[in-house]
């Protein structure tokens, strides 16, 4: 294995000369995304052998790197540094960067400090989304994600979305293990410097002048085709690629194409590219007007708090707004906009008063939305943006109601009993009766009766695990959860008569059969 080492720090690398050497070979440096190491290149490096120098390595407190404590805003310097020291050590002055992930934001960031070194970047699902806003709401997801410090609950959000390999496959398990060696403080670092470098990221990239590649997998749910390429709209230096059966990882997924294109693009002759014809160029200046002065790319970072479980409150950065909330559908309105952050105006109209003339709810609709507007300070914050056509709610928000699904879905999704459990139980200790109280109009009820059956399943599989360990009064107790969704659910009576008497309850036993009794006398009536 070798290292390097500076400002103790141990940087973990590979490097790998070419089959067929000359004194052109070029170098090719790989850089990998967050979460991952250099292994996650093992199937694209075979293909890149036989003519190219091979340079990759663990990015700090990834792998079997090391890491020392920065600051957010020394960070994208530190990871540079890391990067140079290493092609320093191995006396590599020119070479190309592919990066995959985050791995592409460190090479934007390296290409700038150091643009004479870099012949071209290939940047494999570059992590930029429109707004700075959208940013921010991904990130507050997976921090959500990692509420009790597991790296297991990121991981099952972030591979299964990364690559196309069934769950249990060895090439999924591979990615599972490098998570598993990345520390929850380093990763909450990286995300934090991800989201609030947004904007500078964005502009590095729209500046880049080096001539780039950019791949996107046809199946990425993170960083799809349509978001990639007007991304890469944004760059009159940048190429644009789909390949088709890849995910985010296209490069795990399809790595003999992914080289492919890569070597094809190496191999072209971008230097000589002649200008962009000036008709064509102003026949499409409307869209790159409007990928670089994205109207919430001015939005400011303003933390917005809806609760709605058992009790609705709002706060602005930590301050209440308290009044004004039963007065021109102003919550409805909201609640709307938390579960659907972007949506028509029409949409709006059908779901909200869908009784009432179209023509009729657009102008209701005008009224509330300046009402919302108003209660929200909208001037200032900036928290929604609204044109003719769409509404869209921009910073990231904090509810209680989708930590609760995230919390389902982290539950719902774990296999193992005993990791399964305590998801369980964090989830019931949020439960109280009128729970969904603020979830009781026409358009959401759907929302709740999804969540409904998901916690009456959820509750079914407990009380089944702590049967099987004969822990009956707690199985009694996640059973009643059921009845508090369904309280005419006759097996769940049945049940919790059987688990009384397994517990020496005989009397509570005969006081549940009855109940059971008269709930099949009044559906049979």
């Amino acid at each position: 294995m070798a290292y390097i080492s500076r400002d103790d720090t141990d940087i973990h690398y590979e490097y790998e000369t070419a089959k067929n050497t000359s004194d052109r070979t070029e170098t090719l440096v790989l850089i990998h995304g967050l979460g991952f190491n250099l292994s996650s290149w093992d199937f694209m490096v075979p293909y890149m052998t036989d003519n190219y120098h091979i340079v990759r390595y663990d990015l700090r407190g990834h792998g079997l790197s090391g890491s020392s404590k920065t600051t957010l805003d020394k960070l994208a310097a530190l990871f540079v540094e890391n990067l140079r020291m290493l092609l320093d050590d191995l006396q590599i002055q020119s070479f190309h960067i592919i990066a995959h992930g985050a791995g592409s934001i460190i090479a934007l960031y390296f290409a700038k400090a150091y643009p004479d070194r870099v012949r071209s970047t290939v940047l494999l699902s570059l992590p930029l989304f429109n707004s700075s806003g959208t940013a921010n709401k991904y990130k507050d997801y997976r921090k959500k994600l990692m509420t009790y410090q597991s790296m297991l609950a990121l991981a099952d959000h972030v591979i299964p979305n990364a690559t196309l390999y069934p769950r249990h496959s060895a090439e999924t398990e591979a990615l599972y293990s490098a998570f598993a060696k990345v520390t929850f403080d380093v990763y909450l670092e990286l995300l934090d410097f991800f989201a609030y470098a947004h904007n500078e990221i964005m502009d590095l990239f729209k500046q880049h002048t080096h001539p780039t590649l950019m791949l996107t997998g046809e199946q990425d749910p993170m960083y799809p085709p349509y978001l990639s390429s007007l991304i890469a709209s944004a760059n009159p230096n940048c190429r644009f690629m789909t390949l088709y059966n890849a995910s985010n990882m296209v490069f795990y997924d399809q790595p003999e194409e992914t080289f492919k294109q890569i070597e094809v693009f190496l191999k072209s002759k971008w230097m000589n590219r002649a200008p962009l014809d000036p008709l064509l160029l102003n026949l499409h200046s409307e869209l790159l007007d409007m990928v670089n002065n994205n109207p919430a790319d001015n939005a400011p970072s303003v933390q917005l708090k809806i609760n709605l479980l058992n009790r609705f409150t709002v706060a602005v950065d930590d301050i209440p707004i308290i009044s004004g909330w039963g007065r021109r559908s102003a919550k409805d309105l909201l609640i709307y906009l938390l579960l659907n952050p972007v949506v028509t105006r029409d949409r709006l109209c059908e779901e909200l008063w869908r009784d009432m003339d179209l023509v009729k709810a657009r102008g209701q609709l005008r009224v509330c939305l300046t009402h919302l507007k108003q209660l929200l300070n909208n001037e200032a914050t900036k928290l929604i943006y609204s044109d003719k056509q769409q509404i869209a709610l921009q910073t990231a928000v904090d509810s209680d109601v989708l930590t609760l699904l995230a919390e389902i879905n982290r539950a719902n999704e774990e296999t193992n009993p005993e990791l399964k459990e305590p998801l369980i139980h964090s989830v019931f200790a949020q439960i109280q009766p009128d729970l969904f109280r603020n979830l009781n109009q026409e358009w959401n009820l759907h929302l709740r009766v999804k969540i409904e059956i998901q916690l009456v399943t959820l509750a079914h599989q407990q009380s089944d695990y702590l049967a099987s360990q004969g822990k009956f009064t707690a199985a009694i107790a996640f059973l009643k959860y059921v009845l508090l969704f369904n309280a005419e659910e006759f097996d769940a009576y049945e049940r919790i008569a059987n688990l009384y008497e397994q517990n020496h309850q005989k009397h509570e036993a005969k006081k549940w059969r009855l109940k059971a009794e008269q709930l099949q006398h009044t559906k049979s009536m």
